[in-house]
């Protein structure tokens, strides 16, 4: 019996994978750049490892500690089947261990076969869908992955991990620098103005993200900037009569 202790990592997603989903990155002409929109397919993990409705429910566990990963779908043939969990095979356990995390050494019945435990009602997106379309299809049906499909044919998987990483790097979080809010109480007019006065402090020279929300509820704008000095950036925004709030700076860590 192999000894389990907590599931698998999933590996992060690198700025690497992402840059060139944009149109970013090294070689990269910035006067062509397009309009970043991120796909499932900038994100997913393609090609997935997969296994057989038949296999035994030890070759299942050991191809995910092997592999670091937490979900397996199944095919039989090229046809998709289901998909089997780390949460599934900890579930069907003697005893149960779905919630161990004590490192404890686990049975699984050998009479059982992948297909008795697998989960058969499936959910599944395009790799041509928006990356936050799939944060909502998982966030509504509080699952950990979504199985994609072109053509009724699995290409690829896409978990939370490569969903928050995605959102991470959409929303700056992992550069270093100021952050604030801004708000846009008159909506597009506002956004113009922060724009503008954006532009005057030539944004070329620093790094800048950018998310802007205008509905009936929150009229805002949350940005990240780096090289540039907080109160610099807070100070002009107020000259253009906007108002920043939410004032935060992050510095890195020096290393040792």
């Amino acid at each position: 019996m192999p000894k389990i202790g907590t599931p698998p990592d999933v590996p992060a997603l690198s700025r690497s994978r992402i840059l060139p989903a944009c149109g970013l990155g090294a070689g990269h002409d910035r006067r062509s750049e397009p309009v970043c929109v991120m796909l499932v397919r900038d994100v997913m993990t393609a090609d997935p490892t997969t296994i057989a409705p038949t296999a035994s429910l030890q070759e299942a566990l050991e191809r995910m500690q092997t592999l670091r990963i937490r979900h397996l779908p199944v095919l039989r043939g090229t046809k998709l089947v289901g998909l089997v969990t780390w949460t599934d095979l900890m579930r069907a356990a003697v005893p149960p261990a779905a919630g161990d995390r004590t490192g404890q050494r686990v049975e699984l019945p050998e009479r059982l076969r992948v297909s008795d435990v697998m989960v058969r009602d499936l959910h599944t997106t395009s790799p041509d869908a928006p990356v936050e379309e799939a944060a909502a299809l998982l966030r509504k049906h509080k699952i950990g992955c979504l199985l994609v499909l072109e053509r009724d044919q699995l290409v690829g998987i896409v978990t939370e991990s490569d969903l928050f990483d995605a959102l991470v790097y959409l929303r700056g979080g992992d550069l270093d620098g100021v952050r604030l809010s801004v708000a846009l109480p008159v909506g597009l007019e506002d956004l113009a103005r922060l724009v503008q006065a954006l532009r005057a402090l030539q944004p070329d020279r620093w790094g800048l993200v950018l998310s802007v929300r205008l509905d009936g509820v929150v009229k805002r704008a949350d940005l990240c900037a780096t090289q540039v000095p907080p109160l610099v950036l807070a100070e002009h925004l107020a000259a253009a009569g906007l108002q920043p709030f939410h004032l935060r700076f992050r510095v890195a860590a020096k290393r040792r």
